[in-house]
């Protein structure tokens, strides 16, 4: 009995410690898992390097060459051309011609040829679309296209053809014209001012004639359109297609 006391004590201490350490076994497995799931590593990626992007080019901006307008003709939406209904051009022919005025008003229009001298011409048209066919005494004519702020064509005087590609203007710029009585005979005076406030003008001695004769027009004061004549006051009426002055 005194041998087998201690043997049931060993056996019993043996059974105990084995217990215990299932019993930690068991805690240990359970933290490593999370809402009954068994926890697995999470897989380690390298990080990944976003591509190379171009930079941004910066935003293109106009030259003030491409931006401006005038005397370009503005195009529209359908790729023509904005046409006027009022507008006045003037400028210089080519080879030193002289220069013409064009001006138009809905459904009238008025040009004028000087050269400063002994040549002019008064013509009139129809405009049509952009397109102008004006005529005047002696087989004067004009053939113009015109567009928002600029015009060109041929005009046809005492034989002689010129080019020219003028542009739009203002007030002061522009056409005059005078119709007076002088020393007893009519007359008829035209004055085209350019851009640069330069006047070219001519003056009729028998606007009536079938060839009138012309000489060279007085200076005209285009703040009170006035000329002098030899003494005689010439009161000049703006042809201006935009107030439809003098049409």
């Amino acid at each position: 009995m005194k041998l087998r006391s201690p043997i049931i004590t060993l056996l019993t201490g043996a059974v105990l410690a084995i217990g215990l350490w299932i019993a930690s076994l068991n805690a240990a497995t359970s933290a490593t898992t999370a809402y009954g799931k068994p926890a697995t590593p999470t897989p380690t990626t390298a990080p990944t390097v976003p591509a190379a992007t171009a930079s941004p080019s910066p935003a293109v901006t106009p030259s003030p060459s491409s931006a401006a307008a005038s005397p370009t003709p503005s195009e529209t939406g359908s790729g023509g051309f904005v046409i006027p209904d009022h507008a006045n051009y003037v400028g210089p022919v080519q080879a030193g011609g002289g220069a013409i005025a064009i001006t138009l008003h809905d459904k009238i229009a008025i040009a004028y040829y000087c050269n400063g001298k002994t040549i002019e011409e008064w013509m009139k048209g129809v405009p049509a679309h952009g397109h102008l066919v004006l005529t005047g005494k002696n087989g004067a004519h004009a053939e113009v296209n015109y567009a928002l702020g600029h015009a060109r064509g041929q005009v046809h005087v005492d034989g002689f053809s010129y080019t020219f590609s003028v542009i739009a203007v203002h007030k002061p710029s522009g056409l005059y014209q005078s119709i007076a009585v002088v020393r007893g005979a009519t007359v008829k005076a035209g004055w085209i001012v350019l851009a640069d406030g330069t006047e070219v003008g001519s003056i009729e001695l028998d606007p009536n004639a079938a060839a009138p004769k012309a000489q060279a027009a007085p200076q005209l004061d285009t703040t009170s359109l006035t000329a002098d004549d030899g003494g005689v006051t010439l009161h000049a009426t703006p042809i201006d297609g935009e107030t439809g002055s003098g049409f």
